[in-house]
């Protein structure tokens, strides 16, 4: 007669208080688990569920989250296990054992022949937390009396898993303690598989010093607002035209700028709000902006730097710009749309012609010019 059935006999003669649990950790007296789940998996399908079984196997196993995804199949039905502090398991029905399962509790007898297997629902499940609940609070506390076995308490049913390409981003990442219970339910001719997997126990948290223990309000706010990102416009020039003029585009056509735009250079935040200003040039060999001195800040500029507790950072490519003021040509530099025009045969601005009237071959300009009236 094997330990177990000592022991059960035992339990039905002296009562359960009487009879400890092994609390070693080797494998033949089951410290891993094993012995407790067992014996609370029968118990839970007995007093919980109301129905015989009896576990003919249940093998531990210690898994990785990637080795979990071989457990979730269509056929099968796999349910997430919430414990406390956030931690994460995974409970996975073989068709047979639920389909047993589920035709007990629904009709209160079992067939001796398994029925056609059916895609299994969230309803199952459902039906399914009456059996896996209970296990799980019993397997819990009874771990909960071995040394280390708090990984197994606390832990309750939560929503079917129905890809497993969903664990990823469900499970965390670690080691888990895996179970396989191989049941045989009624009269031991219907039955199947049980797999559990549990994580194991996070480290605990190094403590903190006192200097570590929080930040300062002023100081957690202030990173948090200088850190946030933003986004910046350009704007070069803005223009209005009528609804039939932008029907009238076509790839080719030129649209006029000032050339007093170029000294006017506005950037601009969400809602067109004017963080500041300044003109365009070219740093490197690539086109840039110069923001404009201190007594020329726009008042969104001025607005940031002068906000309480605050102190904003000047723009890293304004800076980037600076460096290279010998380069940056001025405004005096830039010929004006005259000059472009009779160095290129442009038509001055009072010839241009209408939107969509432009004949580009008419107009012998170089190379050079469409890319800068691009940019």
């Amino acid at each position: 007669m094997t330990d177990d059935a000592h022991r059960a006999i035992l339990r039905q003669i002296l009562g359960d208080a009487r009879v400890a649990m092994p609390s070693g950790g080797t494998a033949e007296t089951g410290g891993d688990g094993r012995f407790a789940l067992r014996l609370e998996t029968a118990r839970a399908m007995r007093d919980d569920f109301g129905m015989t079984g009896v576990v003919e196997d249940c093998a531990a196993l210690r898994l990785r989250l990637d080795d979990l995804g071989e457990q979730v199949t269509p056929e099968r039905l796999s349910v997430v296990l919430r414990g406390s502090s956030g931690r994460l398991g995974l409970a996975v029905y073989s068709p047979d054992l639920a389909m047993a399962l589920l035709e007990w509790r629904l009709l209160g007898m079992l067939a001796s022949e398994a029925p056609e297997t059916r895609q299994l629902t969230a309803t199952d499940a459902a039906i399914l937390a009456d059996l896996t609940d209970p296990l799980l609070s019993r397997f819990g506390g009874a771990m909960a009396a071995l040394p280390g076995g708090d990984w197994a308490a606390g832990y309750a049913q939560g929503n079917v898993i129905e890809d497993a390409r969903h664990l990823p981003l469900i499970l965390a990442q670690g080691g888990y303690h895996g179970f396989r219970l191989t049941l045989r339910l009624g009269e031991g001719l219907r039955g199947g598989d049980l797999f559990l997997a549990l994580p194991e126990s996070p480290a605990p948290a190094p403590a903190k010093t006192a200097e570590e223990d929080g930040t300062p309000w002023p100081d957690a706010l202030r990173s948090g607002v200088l850190g946030a990102e933003l986004v910046l416009n350009a704007v070069l020039w803005r223009m209005r035209l009528s609804a039939a003029e932008i029907g009238r585009l076509r790839p080719g056509d030129l649209v006029p700028i000032p050339a007093a735009a170029l000294t006017a250079v506005r950037l601009e935040g969400q809602g067109r709000v004017a963080i500041a200003e300044g003109r365009l040039g070219q740093s490197n060999g690539e086109r840039a902006i110069k923001i404009a001195g201190a007594e020329d800040e726009a008042p969104g500029l001025v607005g940031l730097s002068t906000m309480p507790g605050l102190a904003a950072p000047p723009p890293a490519f304004a800076s980037d710009a600076a460096e290279d003021a010998a380069d940056f040509p001025v405004a005096a530099d830039f010929p004006a749309m005259a000059d472009l025009a009779d160095e290129a045969d442009f038509p001055a601005m009072g010839d241009f012609p209408a939107l969509g009237e432009f004949d580009p071959e008419a107009a012998d300009f170089d190379a050079d010019f469409p890319a800068f009236a691009q940019n």
